[in-house]
């Protein structure tokens, strides 16, 4: 599950937030600072649902994403290009 806040996305999984991105909402984009899944978790596909969840998010809102963090960046790059900034 993902829970949504003012400037946060957290995974939650079985009770235990496994990562999150940080943001920051702008009038007419959404700024991707951080994202961060738990050192033990890493690797086993939990960035992906974060991300979706951010674009979709970004999709919803009509904005574009402005990527500062270099892993957001990447991703964005490679499969959702149509949502940079």
């Amino acid at each position: 599950m993902i829970e949504v806040s003012k400037n946060k996305l957290n995974l939650i999984v079985d009770d235990i937030n496994i990562g999150y991105i940080l943001f920051a909402e702008k009038e007419d984009y959404i700024v991707g600072n951080h994202i961060y899944i738990n050192p033990d978790k890493r690797g086993l596909g939990f960035t992906a649902p974060l991300i979706k969840r951010f674009v979709e998010m970004s999709k919803e809102k009509n904005k574009k994403i402005e990527p500062i963090c270099p892993v957001i960046k990447r991703i964005l790059e490679n499969k959702y290009r149509e949502v940079i900034k």
